[in-house]
């Protein structure tokens, strides 16, 4: 299964080809049997290795597109969710491709394969309490979250109708587990109401998508257990087609997450690939950064 998606993806974009082999080859062989179990996954859904590597392509491409505007501007394409609203997100077509192609990164990136390991290094094993994810988008997180930990009942939110439908699709397929004590919600986050509190909080790449991430913050917070604990992660100076709110460094993530008494117990930040993190800021380039919080 990975020669055949290796052999695809060099197919619509061969400078991706050896990089993506190269990565294959240095996965772990717990993540390489993780990742041939999803690639198995998407077979018994009739998603086509071509499918797949098509849209790994249109990551890639529309990421690079993306960075060669920021590097000109030294600002992000668009500044509204209104702007990339309907042509990504109310977009069927384009948000299903973008979503396995995210997917896929999760593996074939290295940047993106090391914060998936430091989510699962967070996610509490033992607690059996509540568990919110904010923006599953492909369900990837949300079905590991089923399968590694003891949670009573799990609850999505997301805004996009395609990721509602892809979530509840890969944990209703039985190939993961057998799972029936969740729910998953489509509307805006900052509208959902519910009576809830929640022992443990997944945001995974929501802030730089929002207008607003202080918002969402505070409704993280607002929505914590007093003993609860939030994973989220974002990115610095790290242009992509729906990415509107950009955070230039990392204290200015820190100094969001304090000013809703929120404290960070562990955080993991990832800089460009082969370079330091100096240089990465240096030179403006993606940085990576995922954080484990709790109230003060």
């Amino acid at each position: 299964m990975f020669k055949e998606l290796i052999k695809e993806i060099a197919k619509v974009n061969p400078l991706q080809g050896q990089f993506v082999e190269d990565n294959i080859v240095n996965l772990t062989i717990e993540e390489k049997q993780s990742f041939a179990s999803y690639l198995h996954y998407c077979q018994k859904q009739d998603i086509s290795t071509a499918f797949l590597a098509s849209s790994y392509d249109l990551i890639v491409r529309d990421t690079f597109k993306e960075q060669v505007y920021f590097q000109r501007h030294k600002q992000y394409r668009y500044a509204t969710y209104a702007e990339v609203a309907q042509s990504v997100y109310h977009s069927p077509e384009y948000m299903s491709k973008y979503m396995y192609g995210l997917a896929l990164s999760a593996y074939l990136w290295p940047n993106h394969r090391e914060m998936h390991n430091f989510f699962l290094s967070q996610l509490p094993k033992d607690n059996d309490g509540n568990y919110l994810e904010v923006g599953p988008g492909h369900g990837f997180y949300f079905m590991q979250s089923m399968r590694h930990s003891n949670f009573k009942h799990f609850t999505g939110v997301d805004i996009s109708a395609t990721s509602v439908e892809m979530t509840k699709s890969i944990l209703s397929s039985n190939h993961f587990g057998q799972f029936s004590n969740f729910d998953i919600n489509q509307c805006d986050f900052l509208n959902w109401e519910t009576s809830k509190k929640f022992d443990f909080i997944v945001m995974a790449e929501v802030l730089e998508h929002v207008e607003n991430p202080q918002l969402f913050l505070k409704k993280i917070k607002d929505s914590l257990t007093t003993t609860g604990k939030a994973f989220i992660t974002t990115c610095i100076n790290a242009p992509a087609i729906d990415h509107i709110y950009l955070y230039r460094s990392i204290d200015e993530l820190i100094a969001q997450v304090n000013d809703e008494n929120l404290v960070v117990i562990e955080q993991l930040i990832v800089p460009y690939l082969h370079l330091s993190l100096e240089e990465t800021m240096a030179k403006q380039l993606p940085v990576n950064i995922a954080m484990s919080l709790s109230l003060k």
